[in-house]
C-alpha cells in the first residue's frame, strides 16, 4: 500500500514579528536597523571567509537570543536548489568555486539579517524610528517630513496588501489549474493576477486617502527616545563584528 505525503508549504511572510518577549525584540528598532546596515556594508567591501564566519557568528547569536523557531522559514521550492546546483557545477569546473561559495554565503546571510531585524521588530516601532534615521537629512534641506509621512503609510499598509493577495491567491487555488498549461497562458495568469493587486491596491490607496482627508492635518506624537542596556550591548558586539571583518577580512 502506498502512502502519500502531503507537506504543507510555508508561505514567504515579510516584516511579521514573531512574538517574543527577548531582549533583541525590547532593542529600538532605529539600532537594529543602523546595525543591519553596518553590517552589510562592512561584509560587502570584505566578503572573505573571515568576514563571513563572523557574520554567520553573529547572526547565529541574534537568532538565539530572538529565539526564532523554524516555522518562520519558508519552503524553499526545488528549483531553487536546482539552480544553485547548477551554478555550482558551471563554477566547479570554471574554477571559481570558492568565489561562487562566498557569493552564495554573503547572499544567504544578508538574507537572514533583514529577516531578523523584521522577525523582531514590529511595523509600529519600525515607523516611530523613522524620523529619527532621517533628521540628519533635515541639513540639506531635504523633504523628511514628506519621505517620513509616505514611507509610514507604505509600511502600515503591508499588512491589508498582504491580506489582499492572500484573498487572491485563495480565489485562484478555489478555481483551480487549467488542463493544459502554455507560455501564453501563463502570461496571461501574471496579467490577471498583477491587474488584480493593482486594482485591489488602488482601492485600499483611494479609502486611506479619503479616511486621511476627512481627518485632516494632525501633529503626531511620538514616545521619546529611549536607549537601553539591549541597544549598547548590540551597538558594541556590532561594532567589534564590523572592526574585526574590516580588520582580518
Amino acid at each position: 500500500m502506498s502512502r502519500t505525503r502531503t507537506r504543507q508549504r510555508r508561505p514567504v511572510i515579510l516584516l511579521r514579528p514573531v512574538p517574543r518577549e527577548t531582549p533583541l525584540h525590547r532593542v529600538w528598532a532605529g539600532t537594529k536597523v543602523l546595525s543591519a546596515a553596518a553590517l552589510s556594508v562592512a561584509v560587502s567591501f570584505a566578503p572573505s571567509w573571515t568576514g563571513l564566519g563572523i557574520l554567520l557568528s553573529v547572526l547565529m547569536v541574534g537568532v538565539l537570543v530572538a529565539r526564532i523557531p523554524r516555522g518562520v522559514v519558508p519552503t524553499i521550492p526545488w528549483w531553487v536548489f536546482a539552480v544553485l546546483a547548477v551554478g555550482l557545477v558551471l563554477n566547479a569546473a570554471g574554477g571559481g568555486l570558492a568565489a561562487y561559495v562566498r557569493t552564495m554565503l554573503l547572499g544567504v546571510g544578508l538574507l537572514v539579517l533583514a529577516s531578523l531585524v523584521g522577525w523582531t521588530t514590529r511595523l509600529s516601532d519600525l515607523v516611530d524610528a523613522l524620523p529619527v534615521l532621517f533628521a540628519p537629512l533635515r541639513l540639506l534641506r531635504m523633504p523628511v517630513d514628506e519621505w517620513v509621512t509616505v514611507c509610514a503609510l507604505a509600511l502600515r499598509m503591508l499588512p491589508t496588501v498582504r491580506a489582499e493577495m492572500r484573498v487572491l491567491f485563495a480565489a485562484r487555488k478555489v478555481r483551480g489549474r487549467p488542463g493544459i498549461r502554455t507560455p501564453a497562458g501563463w502570461w496571461q495568469e501574471v496579467a490577471d493576477s498583477v491587474g488584480a493587486v493593482v486594482s485591489v491596491s488602488m482601492r485600499q490607496v483611494r479609502d486611506l486617502g479619503d479616511a486621511l482627508s476627512v481627518r485632516g492635518p494632525r501633529s503626531a506624537t511620538r514616545p521619546p527616545l529611549r536607549l537601553r542596556l539591549g541597544d549598547v550591548l548590540t551597538v558594541l558586539v556590532v561594532a567589534g563584528a564590523c572592526t574585526a571583518i574590516t580588520v582580518w577580512g
